[in-house]
């Protein structure tokens, strides 16, 4: 599995009375992830919605938004990693982060319409994205190997409606 550092290098925005980054997961309808991303000041990336799933977001203090697709069973702040996560990390350069990352692994990135990708269609785990010109890196986590790459490559990853 890749791992990549995201360094936040951005400030975020928002009314700190109104918005809380303590990193304790909730859940959340897409309307109130609309909000998140209005007091981000910034696009949050997920795919979508997926019923019957449920969406769990978690925003740290460091600016990393994660949104988890929970089925029924599943409370918010589940400890268990099987489930479809994507995370939006405010990232100075984020094509040239990746990029410095695929140079260390020794592979390379691959074009996914605007967007770089960096993955792997046979591990299961992470994969990640970056438009040019953006501050956001994207990472998009599947217990089921390829899986997080199929959805990059098929544009589900987006940034909320």
């Amino acid at each position: 599995m890749l791992v990549v550092v995201a360094v936040v290098l951005v400030a975020i925005g928002g009314d700190e009375e109104e918005r809380v980054a303590d990193g304790v997961p909730r859940l959340a309808d897409a309307g109130e992830l609309t909000e998140l991303e209005e007091a981000l000041g910034h696009d949050l990336y997920w795919a979508g919605e997926r019923p019957p799933s449920r969406m769990e977001v978690t925003e740290e203090p460091d600016g990393n938004v994660y949104l988890r697709y929970l089925p029924a069973d599943a409370e918010a702040g589940d400890p268990r990693s099987a489930f479809l996560t994507v995370g939006t990390y405010p990232v100075a350069d984020a094509v040239g982060a990746l990029q410095d990352v695929a140079a260390e692994e020794g592979t390379s990135l691959e074009r996914s319409g605007d967007a770089f990708v960096l993955g792997s269609s046979t591990s299961e785990g992470s994969a990640y994205l970056a438009e040019p010109g953006s501050d956001l890196q994207i990472e998009v986590y599947d217990p089921r190997p390829g899986h997080a790459l199929e959805l990059i490559r098929a544009g589900a990853i987006r940034p909320v409606d």
